[in-house]
């Protein structure tokens, strides 16, 4: 197993389950429009067992999902539970800041000059990872890192 790096489009999907929950802390994460079945089983994996794995979005996924509210939230979920979740991020979640060592990763991205900075941002935060599996459905992002992976 890897950490897995969300983008904007998972991580909403990720939140808002999470603040449906009884304990936003231990959601149990179910198949949704960005996240399939095999990407449930893996978060849950670490939400559950989340040692030595966590779950990782960037700094800037949380800038692109301020920036896009109403588009990608739409009313799933409220802007101060968004707040409590950034002050204090259960243990399996880590927030990925983007720091001189990311942006230097950037330049390891392929189509980069074909992707939002947000976009190649998450590709970026994967690489940065050890090991790390970027959960995507964004059909550039998924070109993206087959390329990275030689496919």
């Amino acid at each position: 197993m890897a950490d897995l790096v969300l983008d904007v489009g998972t991580l909403a999907d990720l939140l808002t389950q999470c603040f449906q929950s009884n304990d936003w802390t231990k959601p149990w994460v179910q198949p949704s429009q960005f996240i399939s079945r095999e990407n449930s089983r893996q978060i849950n994996g670490i939400v559950w067992k989340y040692k030595p794995h966590v779950v990782v979005a960037s700094a800037m996924a949380f800038v692109e999902l301020a920036r896009k509210w109403d588009e990608i939230v739409d009313g799933r979920f409220q802007p101060y539970q968004l707040a409590i979740f950034l002050q204090d991020p259960p243990d399996w979640f880590v927030v990925e800041p983007v720091d001189e060592y990311l942006v230097l990763l950037l330049g390891q991205v392929p189509l980069v000059r074909e992707l939002e900075w947000p976009d190649a941002t998450h590709i970026a935060t994967a690489l940065s990872r050890e090991r790390g599996s970027l959960i995507t459905t964004d059909c550039k992002l998924k070109r993206a890192v087959e390329l990275l992976q030689g496919h």
